[in-house]
C-alpha cells in the first residue's frame, strides 16, 4: 500500500507539472499567474503527502476499512491534477462546456474529501486505546485531526454559490477561502506549541 501510494502521489505531483507545458502565456504576468497556480496545486499535494506518509507509518492498515479509506484517499488524489487544471481551462471554455464555477466547485469537493479521510486516519491514531503513539503526542494529533477537519469544513463550504458569484479585488471568495486553510494550519501550530493546561482535579 505505501509503494501505490507513493506511486499515485508521486504521479499526481508529475502530472501538474506536465500542465505547465501546454500553458504557453504570451506575456510575464500570464507566467507568473501559471507558476503560481503550480505552486499552489504541488504545495497543497506535498503537504497531504507528508501527512499521510507520517500518519501511516504508524497507523496499520488492519480492516477492510482502512483499506477502503486508503483506496478512496489515493483515488481523490490521482483525480486532483485533472480537476485543478480544469479550473483555468474552463474560464475561456466554448459554449456548453463547464464553466470555472463548477470546475472550481468540483475540486472544492475533491479537495474536502481528500482532507475529510486524512482527518480519519489521524483520529484512528489519536485514539488512545490503540496506544500507537507515546500519551505525550495525543494532545498533538487530536489537534491536527481537529485543524485537518476545519480545512476540509472550509473547502466544502467554499462550494456554496455564495463565495463565486462575490469576489474581492476581482479575486472569488471561494478561492479566498482556500488561501485561508493556510492560517488554520498556523494557528494549529501555536496551539500545539502552548504547553498543556495544569489539571483542576
Amino acid at each position: 500500500m505505501q509503494t501505490l501510494s507513493d506511486l499515485i502521489f508521486g504521479l499526481a505531483l508529475s502530472i501538474g507539472a506536465f500542465g505547465l507545458l501546454s500553458d504557453r502565456p504570451t506575456q510575464f504576468i500570464g507566467l507568473v499567474y501559471s507558476i503560481v497556480g503550480f505552486g499552489w496545486a504541488f504545495l497543497i499535494l506535498a503537504m497531504v503527502w507528508v501527512r499521510y506518509t507520517r500518519v501511516m507509518s504508524v497507523l496499520p492498515v488492519e480492516t477492510g476499512r482502512m483499506i477502503a479509506a486508503n483506496m478512496l484517499l489515493l483515488f481523490l488524489v490521482s483525480v486532483e491534477p485533472y480537476l485543478y487544471n480544469l479550473i483555468p481551462g474552463s474560464f475561456s471554455s466554448a459554449s456548453g462546456q463547464l464553466d470555472p464555477g463548477t470546475t472550481s466547485a468540483l475540486y472544492a469537493v475533491d479537495m474536502g474529501s481528500i482532507f475529510l479521510v486524512l482527518a480519519y486516519f489521524t483520529h484512528e491514531l489519536a485514539k488512545e486505546e490503540r496506544r500507537l503513539i507515546p500519551k505525550d503526542l495525543l494532545r498533538n494529533y487530536r489537534l491536527l485531526r481537529n485543524g485537518t477537519l476545519v480545512v476540509s469544513a472550509i473547502f466544502f463550504i467554499s462550494v456554496l454559490p455564495l463565495f463565486w458569484g462575490l469576489a474581492i479585488f476581482g479575486i472569488q471568495l471561494r478561492f479566498i477561502l482556500w488561501m485561508g486553510t493556510f492560517v488554520t494550519w498556523s494557528v494549529r501550530r501555536g496551539l500545539e506549541a502552548r504547553p498543556n493546561l495544569p489539571s483542576t482535579k
